[in-house]
């Protein structure tokens, strides 16, 4: 199955992009840049579905897998590339 996360390296967002990062365990949230997940060792040529692999949640006790999203004018939506 292809989607969004296949097809776009995070190379490919400009550095200033907010990703969303919820927690598939706890609901924790919480938010990221395109720069903050480059410094992370082994991210720099990454898929999004991999960096989604990669993370997980900062809470303290849970640690679970987490779901990305990015966020674009305010609001989470998954990207849609050249459709109006």
């Amino acid at each position: 199955m292809v989607n969004w996360k296949k097809d776009i390296q995070i190379t490919d967002l400009d550095p200033d992009t907010l990703i969303e990062v919820i927690c598939k365990k706890c609901g924790h949230g919480r938010y990221a840049t395109q720069s903050e997940i480059l410094e992370m060792p082994g991210l720099h040529r990454a898929y999004m579905d991999e960096v989604e692999k990669a993370l997980h949640c900062k809470h303290k006790f849970c640690r679970g897998a987490v779901r990305i999203q990015i966020v674009h004018d305010g609001k989470n939506e998954g990207f849609v590339g050249g459709m109006a």
